[in-house]
């Protein structure tokens, strides 16, 4: 059976990684962000979030009345908690949706362990040579047939660890999303990502 959206285990572990305020701040990168890490524009950046609390890099009120005019927005700070919803589904999708186009039997803890870190770092993550080894690997799936051997455990648990090693920054993340994506399988994420 295919998996086509993002499971409850998927959106709790996204959101609580991400944060949410509902005031315009600077990503690490500077660029303006609101609710649970949508970003805004790419056009602009103002002081960078290098604290992972967004309150460490709010945009004044000012400033966000003026990103809101320049970009015809329709909207500035604080958003509505409605409209933070809104974002965090849109932009869920677009990492739901490049996840699907693999057309890969994953159990939802799977799917749901891809779609973090493609909604997070964009669908290249899927284009990654670790995790097209890890895709490549039919161990993997619970679609496979017949009992895994001690090294196929073994192998499975090396993939997945050296798959989800993906931006060092955020390796709890990594940890978490990689022991998502083992559960209810036979391998575990016996391996700490970035240590293969």
């Amino acid at each position: 059976m295919i998996i086509t959206n993002l499971g409850t285990g998927g959106a709790t572990l996204i959101k609580s990684h991400e944060g949410i305020t509902l005031k315009f701040y600077g990503d690490p990168y500077g660029y303006p962000t609101v609710g649970w890490g949508h970003l805004i524009t790419k056009t602009k950046t103002y002081t960078k979030n290098t604290s992972g609390n967004p309150n460490t890099s709010l945009l004044t009120q000012a400033e966000a009345n003026a990103l809101s005019s320049s970009l015809n927005l329709g909207y500035t700070s604080p958003i509505s908690q409605s409209k933070a919803n809104t974002f965090f589904t849109e932009d869920t999708a677009k990492a739901v949706t490049a996840v699907n186009k693999l057309k890969l039997n994953f159990s939802q803890s799977q799917f749901d362990a891809l779609v973090s870190p493609t909604f997070n770092g964009g669908p290249g993550v899927l284009e990654t040579n670790d995790v097209k080894a890890m895709l490549a690997y039919k161990q993997i799936y619970p679609t496979f047939s017949g009992p895994l051997s001690a090294n196929e455990i073994d192998t499975c648990s090396k993939l997945v660890s050296k798959a989800f090693s993906y931006d060092r920054k955020l390796q709890r993340r990594r940890i978490e999303e990689a022991t998502l994506f083992c559960k209810g399988r036979q391998y575990t994420h016996k391996y700490p990502v970035y240590t293969l």
